[in-house]
């Protein structure tokens, strides 16, 4: 590798950090709005100024959690279609993340109150933790991690919501869907179409079996714990953190 190319592939590792460093950026604003809400709308005081805003919050919540899902939605539909056209897909991505991140955090808030205040003061930061491995590691790594990350994230929602509810089916269907998005990129050998143009999403060496098996593990535990309860539930979110700790070694270690 010649000076030119060193240059320029470090350049590109700095593009990269710099992403990623945005996404914590965001993960730290959302932080600080949930304090906002663990403060006014979680532990307020009886008061009724605190009251008033506490019920005020309340409906907001409503808001953010319909509104947030349908311009989520709507700016989905909008990068499959700049997707296809093979235009930047910057802004519409950015958007539907934010959108449903914040709907994600209101439905959560309302449906689980203070545990589910807790939980996001963890998942806010899983999420920008996604975001530095989509960036900094390999692909193949993102899509076991989300996988996994969504295998935990079910979990917590069998141990406090219950086994069978909307929260830990959507998470199910997610992971189904990571698992056909890993197994098609397995059939056209990690290459995606990007409008006219074909993209090498995973590299052709990839370890394909260390993303299937982990999507297998993430469906597995899911489905145990919907069947045999909230139990069940706890000590695999133990057994699936440390799957995700050991994805992390292993990839790390790869990347050396």
């Amino acid at each position: 590798m010649d000076k030119k190319q060193r240059e320029a592939r470090r350049h590109q590792e700095d593009m990269a950090l710099n992403r990623g460093l945005l996404w914590v950026g965001a993960a730290i604003i959302l932080e600080f709005l949930l304090l906002l809400i663990n403060r006014y709308y979680i532990n307020f005081r009886v008061d009724e100024a605190s009251v008033n805003l506490a019920t005020t919050l309340h409906t907001l919540l409503k808001v953010v959690r319909i509104g947030g899902a349908v311009a989520a939605i709507l700016c989905l539909v909008w990068s499959v279609l700049r997707f296809r056209k093979g235009e930047k897909l910057v802004l519409p991505v950015v958007l539907t993340a934010a959108f449903g991140a914040l709907a994600i955090c209101a439905h959560v808030t309302l449906a689980f109150k203070g545990t589910g205040v807790r939980m996001l003061f963890l998942l806010v930061p899983a999420w920008a933790g996604l975001a530095l491995v989509y960036y900094l590691y390999q692909k193949e790594f993102f899509l076991s991690a989300v996988a996994v990350g969504l295998s935990i994230l079910g979990l917590w929602c069998v141990r406090f919501g219950g086994a069978l509810t909307l929260e830990s089916g959507l998470v199910f269907v997610g992971i189904l869907a990571v698992t056909a998005a890993a197994l098609w990129l397995k059939k056209s050998g990690g290459t995606v179409k990007y409008g006219e143009r074909e993209l090498q999403f995973l590299s052709k060496n990839a370890s394909y079996p260390v993303v299937l098996v982990s999507c297998l593990a993430s469906l597995l535990a899911l489905a145990a714990a919907m069947a045999l309860g909230s139990f069940v539930a706890y000590y695999l979110i133990f057994l699936m953190v440390a799957w995700l700790f050991a994805l992390l070694v292993y990839y790390t270690v790869k990347l050396m």
